[in-house]
């Protein structure tokens, strides 16, 4: 039912927080832009789809997983972002309730420095 995409480089520092707080996704999806730390396997040890793919740009990086995506209903984060468990069930719900919708905004709350 849901698709996460993410783009990876040298992101071993976040990959694994990242990756268990989309546990609640059918499918993840990393294009990684060849790092060289251990972001691959370690994505690929938590059971990530990951893609190697020189980085040309972030448009042609995210629509090459797009095309990866094999559910109806996809959602792009960065690494160093945290989905809670509550943005997740709402995340949830709303596709399963909202009908006729193609597209839902996320709010985003940004940290800089603790505040």
């Amino acid at each position: 039912m849901i698709s996460a995409l993410a783009i990876t480089y040298n992101e071993e520092e976040h990959i694994e927080r990242f990756i268990k707080s989309l546990s609640f996704v059918d499918e993840l999806i990393i294009v990684d832009s060849n790092s060289t730390d251990q972001t691959v396997t370690i994505a690929k040890q938590l059971n990530a789809k990951v893609f190697t793919r020189d980085f040309d740009d972030f448009s042609s990086q995210k629509n090459f997983a797009l095309q990866k995506a094999s559910h109806e209903w996809v959602v792009f984060f960065d690494l160093d972002e945290i989905i809670s468990k509550d943005l997740a069930d709402e995340i949830q719900s709303k596709i399963k309730t909202s009908k006729n919708v193609s597209a839902f905004k996320v709010k985003r709350n940004f940290y800089f420095m603790g505040r």
